[in-house]
């Protein structure tokens, strides 16, 4: 067994999270008792709890894993492969030229609160998405719906999606947009969600857990599973813990030292998937200093030997990345191989930037939020500081953390993981690396917007892996980030429960069962 160290306080924070677990274990089956005495109660453990109840207003894994459960998108990734698209509230749809999708709408489909669902209903959530008249301002997925312009009501079953330009990624963006009721304030779904999905919300206890109960008359049958639980364990060691004794079924980010403490346990095996999560240290290359220099991000990966973090912190459970493009991702370039490390080469281009004695920077980073975060931050500011730059790092709780990044409130960087579910670069570039100084974007490289914007508009899969392999050369000249990799998802799971990891990183237990 590999020891996690505990100091004497997250000891007192992990000896408090299992009596809390044993508290809700207990409170599960209390929950709707004759819900809960019919059917089987799963607890999973994330690092963070739900920013949001109403989810056009996040746009993080761990809110949406939650709420994923209480709506329902119009389309759904096949679990097995990421680039199938399924029914769900659309059992049809079909391109009409460039620039529209005609969807065909699931009938018989009603909300928690009985409102039917429609094509009006599909009109309203793109209209308040992207803050068309009579909302005054885009919520915050709209960065996630891409060129997507509008929606035409056909018919009370048939709606039209509109694009500004050819969308090669539309599809996609139609499984990240859950269908809220258009007949709710939407001020109250901040806290009292309503959708259409297997499952309703019994009870948020904010910073703890989260309480759901499955709903009678889901349009895609009973869940197998009565009530879920997702309880909030920020610190590692309580999520292990909580897995060992048998107090939750499934936990995220499992260290790949305890893999095999998780599996001598008895009661959990770990499983293991290719992830869609590829980490970085994103800079701010915007603002005026040194990281508005080219040569300088250039000096910063030859800075780290991120292979390395892959080999001794990750335990090789991670594929070292040359940008943000795995060799899994469409438009991956074979041709570029990671920065190499190379201090003295770092040291060089920061004295031809005009840094010969160095800098100091600030990097941010969430607790918990990321497998290994804290630690991968603290060993690339060492390696900074082998070549002059001294680095500070902010840990925060991932609510902070999600609030700087949101507001643009960010110091110099940040450690951050982009969970790409389209498993194409295009997403995170759109949202995270194209000029303009909006959504997450700290990065103006003219080159790189304009292949990306022709890549995206390309609807022949051929022309745009040619584009984007020669978008990620242009990232790769002129960083963005200290790339870093592509992590290896861990999860740690009960024996009762029947579930298999999905590459998009969805927890969904209207998928699971238990024996």
């Amino acid at each position: 067994m590999r020891p996690i160290f505990i100091s004497p306080q997250r000891a007192l924070a992990v000896l408090a999270a299992l009596v809390a677990s044993i508290g809700a274990t207990n409170a599960a089956a209390a929950v709707d008792g004759g819900a809960a005495r019919a059917g089987a109660t799963v607890i999973v453990a994330q690092a963070a709890d739900p920013t949001t109840m109403d989810p056009h207003q996040q746009r993080e894994t761990t809110t949406q894993n939650v709420l994923f459960h209480i709506y329902d998108t119009l389309l759904t990734r096949d679990a097995r492969n990421p680039n199938r698209f399924l029914p769900n509230l659309a059992v049809s749809w079909s391109r009409v030229g460039k620039y529209i999708v005609r969807l065909r709408l699931r009938p018989g489909v009603t909300f928690s609160n009985g409102q039917p669902f429609d094509a009006a209903t599909v009109k309203y959530n793109v209209d308040r998405a992207l803050g068309k008249p009579p909302f005054k301002a885009p919520t915050l997925i709209a960065v996630r719906l891409g060129a997507i312009a509008g929606a035409k009501v056909v018919n009370r079953l048939t709606v039209d999606i509109s694009t500004k330009r050819p969308d090669s990624l539309v599809l996609g963006r139609l499984t990240q947009m859950m269908i809220v009721p258009s007949r709710v304030d939407p001020a109250t779904l901040a806290a009292n969600p309503i959708g259409t999905g297997p499952y309703t919300l019994v009870r948020w206890d904010r910073n703890n857990q989260v309480v759901l109960r499955a709903r009678r008359g889901y349009h895609r049958g009973a869940p197998r599973i009565a009530n879920v639980i997702f309880r909030t364990l920020v610190d590692p060691a309580s999520r292990l813990a909580a897995i060992q004794a048998g107090d939750v079924d499934l936990i995220t980010n499992v260290p790949p030292d305890n893999i095999r403490d998780v599996e001598s346990s008895g009661r959990a095996t770990v499983r293991r998937i290719p992830s869609a999560r590829v980490a970085s240290i994103w800079l701010d290359a915007l603002k005026a200093g040194p990281l508005r220099s080219a040569k300088v991000r250039r000096a910063l990966n030859h800075a780290v030997d991120r292979k390395r973090i892959v080999a001794n912190i990750l335990g090789g459970n991670g594929e070292a990345v040359a940008t943000i493009v795995p060799s899994y991702f469409a438009g991956y370039n074979p041709k570029l191989a990671p920065y190499p490390y190379d201090p003295t080469k770092a040291k060089r281009l920061l004295a031809e930037a005009g840094y010969p004695r160095g800098f100091s920077l600030t990097l941010m980073v969430p607790r918990g939020r990321y497998l290994l975060g804290e630690e991968v931050t603290q060993v690339v500011a060492a390696y900074l500081g082998k070549v002059g730059v001294e680095t500070k790092i902010e840990a925060v709780e991932f609510g902070v953390f999600a609030k700087a990044t949101q507001t643009r409130s960010i110091p110099d960087g940040f450690y951050a993981a982009w969970g790409n579910a389209f498993f194409n670069p295009i997403d995170e570039a759109q949202v995270a690396l194209l000029c303009g100084g909006k959504g997450f974007s700290w990065y103006c490289n003219p080159s790189y917007h304009r292949l990306i914007q022709r890549a995206a508009a390309t609807l022949s899969p051929v022309r745009q892996a040619s584009l984007l392999r020669a978008a990620e050369r242009a990232l790769y000249e002129n960083p963005a980030f200290i790339y870093l990799y592509a992590y290896k998802d861990l999860y740690g799971v009960s024996k009762r429960l029947v579930w298999q990891p999905r590459r998009d990183e969805m927890i969904w237990m209207f998928e699971a069962s238990v024996r």
